[in-house]
């Protein structure tokens, strides 16, 4: 029995070509959606400055947190910066200072910066850009576009298969004793000793013998529970 889309044609075939074109307004207004992503809530900007690989501040005084990405960090570690975090930082510099910028929204996290995804004036999606050169990491969100995400995925498991940026020395650390323990619902990796693996629920561990493993399944590291390398090594 047709129903719903395959009963259109039935009720509106008899009409002219310009008024049967009317009978599917729902179908009309979801293709208009799905052809206006992700420019819908999109708004140019430009950037004032850069802290680090994953974070901007706009001219506006907006702070934004590229979405669906996460960076090494500048400081941490007695002030150390961790691997590549300064060619990170150098790298969003280079594609956002000066440039004219279409950033769109997906609201904002809890410390009040804007989430969302940058595009330069070509159209390509700067926080895609970070993660296929080998700058950035996926970073798993249940908020964020589910077909961004994909994308963001897709570029890594190309990155790692590159070779490009972070990934040979990342790639090489060996995973610990037991391998990682991964979270499904949050997509996340832990240290098997860590507190945090020992809480995940049986439905949704899942182990990863390697560390490679856990990326290319789109897990990212749980913080402080991975052992992302120094930029600089410690002094004896």
């Amino acid at each position: 029995m047709a129903t719903g889309i395959a009963a259109g044609p039935s009720r509106c075939g008899t009409l002219p070509r310009q008024r049967a074109l009317t009978c599917q307004p729902a179908i009309w207004l979801l293709l208009t959606a799905l052809l206006l992503r992700p420019w819908a809530d999109a708004a140019e900007v430009q950037v004032r400055w850069v802290p680090d690989g994953d974070t901007v501040r706009l001219t506006d005084d907006r702070w934004v947190r590229l979405a669906g990405i996460d960076t090494p960090e500048t400081g941490v570690r007695d002030g150390r910066p961790e691997y590549f975090a300064a060619e990170a930082k150098a790298r969003l510099q280079a594609l956002t200072l000066g440039r004219s910028l279409t950033l769109d929204s997906d609201g904002t996290d809890r410390y009040g910066r804007v989430v969302g995804w940058l595009y330069d004036g070509e159209g390509r999606l700067l926080n895609e850009t970070l993660v296929i050169e080998g700058f950035a990491t996926y970073y798993h969100h249940a908020g964020n576009d589910p077909a961004l995400q994909q994308r963001l995925l897709a570029a890594q498991l190309a990155a790692m298969d590159a070779g490009a940026g972070f990934w040979p020395r990342i790639l090489a650390i060996p995973a610990p004793r037991g391998g990682w323990i991964g979270n499904r619902r949050s997509r996340r990796f832990h240290h098997p000793e860590g507190l945090h693996a020992r809480q995940i629920a049986d439905r949704n561990r899942v182990l990863f013998d390697t560390t490679e493993a856990a990326f290319r399944a789109g897990h990212a590291p749980a913080r402080g529970g991975f052992p992302w390398p120094e930029a600089v090594a410690p002094q004896d």
